[in-house]
């Protein structure tokens, strides 16, 4: 059986809080994800981040076209006849809270999803074995750069005044029809998905101990 890959706590290790691992993750994921992988399981590194995109993306619904998007449906429900008048004005004042708890439930849900993928690649195809909750912290630890995500595209809506506007490739070709598959291309681009997309490389890296190359 493959030993495990990542190496042992010393006496050496730094311990530092979940506030300045999600600090640090910014500027110096490497001795984070170190850290993490050489210390005790502590699920607060996962479920504080996680929270916290939880709390992004709910916060995100009030700033994009969620109201308006939810009256349409409404409506269009009550005149498809699905729903009576009655149920459209319930449905009406519980849909805010209804989107709040299925945007968290969805943000732990891929959360662990991510893990998985994160343990089931390593496990697989780079041939190491480390256990899941430590693939877990490392992908909760990376959500806090999705927070930064959410924040800095409320603002690019807020200066560019378009509800759809994302720090993405996109921001370059705002004179191009949004229809078109090239700029489509660039909207998916986002530079905070690159960017969490390559923290997670150098966490499976730590994990299996292998090079950023092979990891990514």
């Amino acid at each position: 059986m493959t030993a495990t890959a990542f190496p042992a706590p010393t006496s050496s290790t730094s311990h530092s809080s979940v506030r300045e691992k999600l600090f640090n993750i910014f500027v110096s994921p490497t001795d984070v994800f170190d850290e993490v992988i050489a210390s005790p399981r502590n699920l607060a590194n996962w479920r504080v981040p996680t929270l916290l995109v939880s709390l992004a993306g709910i916060l995100s619904l009030q700033t994009g076209n969620f109201h308006t998007q939810s009256t349409a449906t409404i409506r269009g429900l009550l005149e498809a006849g699905t729903i009576s008048e009655a149920q459209a004005q319930a449905l009406a004042g519980i849909w805010p809270l209804l989107s709040a708890l299925l945007v968290g439930v969805g943000t732990f849900g891929a959360t662990c999803w991510s893990a998985f993928v994160v343990w089931f690649i390593g496990r697989t195809f780079l041939k190491n074995r480390f256990p899941y909750l430590k693939a877990l912290e490392i992908v909760g630890l990376t959500g806090i750069i999705l927070v930064l995500g959410s924040i800095v595209t409320a603002l690019v809506v807020a200066v560019s005044g378009d509800l759809a506007a994302r720090p993405s490739l996109s921001l370059l070709a705002q004179k191009m029809s949004s229809s078109r598959r090239f700029y489509q291309m660039l909207e998916t681009l986002n530079l905070f998905h690159l960017w969490s997309t390559t923290v997670l490389a150098i966490g499976l890296s730590r994990l299996c101990n292998v090079s950023f190359k092979e990891a990514a």
